[in-house]
């Protein structure tokens, strides 16, 4: 069997590519090309598995997957995997949600691949969480069924359950801008709290550049994390996350650089009950700082799929 796959993630702006050896479980070849079009992003599949006639490919993008089909949320294209096997002359394609992919990549993961932001243990055969506040909000729960891994992709970021609670902490009213959680706990989200509360429409970067020097931009983010500690919480006990949970993405990367994370850091263990405080005091919360994790994650799955059927 040929061990080498070809992997793909397609973003909003660039396509990442790379070719995966499931012998070693090692990528090589990783190109990042900006792609300007749906087109393009054709002509680049084309152009790259013309060079090795690749026999499976992996392909991982936001948008949910139904019947071998991903539309995606940050450009409008839809993908068919049946017709990307008969346009590539390929013998399988496989489709991904980016965070079920992102999920998939946990498994490969070392101590070496992440930053502890509160600590706790880590069972790698229990229930892991992956989250990533970006441009929408991104979850999956990867979960061990007779010791193989299988990831679920959610759509927790269109959830209108927490809209009261987040409305009154950042003191806006209803309105059509503010609808579904992600409305709030996303990179967008920031922006929009920042432009309702203002009346300026900054960039994300630039709110959160201006942390700790402009008051409101202060009051956004931290009251951002203790948003995102207490939907954790309950996201934690909902799952029994005994595996931990994974911050993904460059929000999280720089929020986990200011003096907000430290409320996490306090305060997530806490609860009425002596043992469900317990219970997350053992669940460790951790950055992902390894590169290109939803293509080692489109390289595991090509594994794991196999132990699925």
């Amino acid at each position: 069997m040929n061990t080498e796959k070809l992997l793909i993630d397609i973003g909003g702006t660039n396509l990442r590519a790379g070719v995966g050896n499931t012998s070693s479980m090692s990528i090589s070849d990783i190109q990042k090309i900006k792609v300007d079009s749906n087109k393009h992003i054709f002509d680049v599949l084309h152009e790259i598995n013309s060079k090795n006639n690749y026999k499976e490919i992996v392909i991982s993008a936001a948008g949910p997957v139904t019947e071998n089909k991903i539309s995606m949320t940050n450009r409008n294209l839809e993908i068919n995997a049946s017709d990307l096997e008969k346009e590539l002359n390929v013998n399988e394609c496989y489709l991904l949600n980016d965070w079920e992919s992102i999920g998939y990549s946990l498994p490969l993961m070392t101590e070496n691949d992440f930053k502890t932001v509160k600590k706790g243990h880590l069972e790698s055969n229990q229930t892991c969480l992956a989250i990533g506040p970006g441009t929408g909000l991104g979850f999956s729960v990867l979960r061990h069924v007779g010791n193989v891994p299988y990831v679920y992709p959610t759509e927790l970021g269109n959830a209108r359950s927490f809209n009261d609670y987040l409305s009154n902490l950042f003191e806006i009213e209803h309105s059509k801008n503010f609808i579904v959680l992600e409305d709030y706990l996303s990179g967008t989200g920031i922006k929009k709290i920042y432009a309702e509360k203002s009346g300026k429409n900054l960039t994300t970067e630039e709110i959160v550049s201006d942390y700790l020097d402009d008051d409101l931009a202060t009051y956004i983010l931290n009251n951002f994390v203790i948003a995102l500690n207490n939907i954790l919480q309950d996201l934690a006990l909902t799952f029994n996350a005994r595996g931990g949970i994974f911050f993904a993405g460059s929000l999280m990367r720089t929020i986990s650089e200011m003096n907000s994370i430290n409320y996490i850091k306090e305060e997530f263990n806490k609860h009425s009950s002596e043992a469900h405080s317990d219970i997350l005091k053992n669940i460790s919360i951790n950055l992902i700082s390894k590169e290109h994790t939803p293509l080692y994650g489109n390289l595991n799955y090509s594994v794991i799929r196999r132990l699925h059927e």
